[in-house]
C-alpha cells in the first residue's frame, strides 16, 4: 500500500511542478500571490485530515508553538524563493537544484542532531553537488542566474525547517503538522504581502482555475507522502518520489514544449536523482 501512495505523491509533485511553471513562466503571474494561494489551498485540503486526528500542544505558550511560527516564517521565505524561480527556470532544473536541500539536511543532521556520518550519504552529497555545478556552469543557457540563486537559497531554508520538524514531531502528529505548515504561512503571507488583496484578486481573475489545480496537486502531494511515510519505510518512499524528477523532465519536454538543452538537463537530473537516492538510502 505504501508504494501506491508514494507513486501518487510523486505524480502529484510532478503535476504541481509543471502547472506552477506554466502559470509563472516568464513572469506571467505574481509568485508571491501564488505562494499565498498554495498555502491557503493546502490548509483547506489538509483541514479534514487534521480535524479527524488532532494532536497539538495544550499550552498556547509552549515553545513548540513558537517554533511552529518560526517554521511558518521560513516556509514563507522558502516558497516565495521557489515560486519566484519558476518565473525563469524549467521545472526539471529547479527540481534538480532542490536536491541541494538533502546536502544541507545531511550536514545539519551530523552537526546539530548528532546523526551518524555515513559514506553512502557523503557520496550522494557529491553527486547532488555535481548536479548543481553543472546547472550553475550552464546558467545562462538553462535560465537566469538569479532564478538558480533563488532555488539554491531556498534549499538552505528547507534544511533548517526539517531540523525544526524533528522537534515539532514530539508535539504534533503528521496530520496536524501538515495543516499548520500550510495555515500559518497563509496568515503570514496575507499580513506581510504589499497590496495583498489587490494582488490576490488579480491572480484569481487571470489564472484562478490553473492556480487552484496546481495548489490542490501540491496539497495532495504532501498528504500522500506523509501517509506513505507513516506506513512504509522512509528511504523506499522517498526514493520513489525523488525518481519522478525524470517524469518532470519528460512532461516539460512534451507538454510545456521546453525542449532546449535537453542533454544538459538530463545529465543534471540523473546526477541529482542518483545523489538523492544515495542520501536517502544512507
Amino acid at each position: 500500500m505504501w508504494l501506491v501512495f508514494a507513486i501518487l505523491s510523486g505524480a502529484f509533485y510532478t503535476a504541481q511542478g509543471l502547472f506552477t511553471r506554466h502559470i509563472l513562466k516568464e513572469g506571467k503571474n505574481d509568485a508571491w500571490a501564488f505562494s499565498f494561494y498554495f498555502s491557503v489551498v493546502g490548509a483547506l485540503v489538509s483541514l479534514p485530515f487534521f480535524l479527524t486526528s488532532i494532536k497539538i500542544p495544550g499550552n498556547v505558550f509552549s515553545s513548540y508553538w513558537l517554533l511552529m511560527i518560526l517554521s511558518g516564517l521560513l516556509i514563507v521565505a522558502q516558497n516565495l524563493l521557489i515560486f519566484k524561480s519558476a518565473n525563469d527556470l524549467p521545472a526539471s532544473i529547479s527540481g534538480a537544484m532542490t536536491k541541494f536541500r538533502l546536502v544541507w539536511v545531511f550536514i545539519l543532521g551530523v552537526i546539530i542532531l548528532k546523526e551518524i556520518f555515513n559514506w553512502q550519504k557523503a557520496v550522494g552529497t557529491f553527486f547532488a553537488v555535481m548536479a548543481g555545478i553543472i546547472i550553475l556552469n550552464k546558467a545562462k543557457k538553462l535560465g537566469s542566474f538569479e532564478g538558480i540563486s533563488f532555488v539554491f537559497l531556498s534549499t538552505i531554508f528547507y534544511a533548517i525547517i526539517i531540523v525544526f520538524y524533528k522537534y515539532l514531531f514530539q508535539a504534533f502528529n503528521s496530520q496536524s503538522l501538515t495543516f499548520f505548515v500550510f495555515f500559518i504561512p497563509a496568515v503570514i503571507n496575507l499580513a506581510i504581502m504589499p497590496n495583498a488583496f489587490e494582488r490576490i484578486t488579480i491572480m484569481a481573475k487571470s489564472s484562478g482555475w490553473s492556480v487552484f489545480v496546481a495548489c490542490v496537486f501540491g496539497a495532495f502531494a504532501n498528504l500522500t507522502m506523509n501517509y506513505a511515510l507513516s506506513i512504509g519505510e522512509a528511504s523506499r518512499v522517498l526514493v520513489i518520489i525523488e525518481s519522478f524528477l525524470v517524469v518532470t523532465l519528460v512532461g516539460e519536454h512534451l507538454i510545456l514544449k521546453e525542449k532546449r538543452h535537453l542533454k544538459i538537463k538530463l545529465l543534471a537530473v540523473l546526477m541529482a536523482i542518483v545523489g538523492a537516492v544515495l542520501i536517502r538510502l544512507g
